[in-house]
């Protein structure tokens, strides 16, 4: 009777984490990007379909590295304020990388 009372505690722990750990995932994709500014609700990124809602994008994983994809993001979209690939965040240094990509003229001309 105890083994089983610790089964079914241990089932219970197992799911309320596997459950929680799905809702703690952002929606969307595997790159998650805030912007300085809202952008178009689909854009062609460095081969890739970035969705965004406001300033909040999202987009599937690509084969760059999320240096190279956040630079893209910045030249094509504007400047980044948050940019999150998979587990990786990227930092005020990097963040700061990136931004230097963007492209300020083609931005204002939007």
């Amino acid at each position: 009777m105890v083994r089983f009372g610790a089964l079914a505690l241990a089932l219970a722990t197992s799911l309320t984490l596997l459950g929680s750990a799905a809702i703690a995932q952002p929606a969307g994709g595997y790159y998650n990007i805030t912007l300085a500014e809202p952008a178009a609700t689909k854009t062609v990124v460095h081969d890739m379909v970035v969705n965004c809602d406001g300033a909040n994008c999202s987009a599937n994983q690509g084969t760059s590295r999320p240096a190279i994809v956040c630079a893209s993001v910045a030249r094509q979209l504007g400047p980044v304020t948050a940019f999150r690939a998979g587990d990786t965040v990227l930092d005020g240094e990097a963040l700061a990388k990136c931004n230097a990509k963007a492209d300020t003229a083609k931005i204002a001309r939007r």
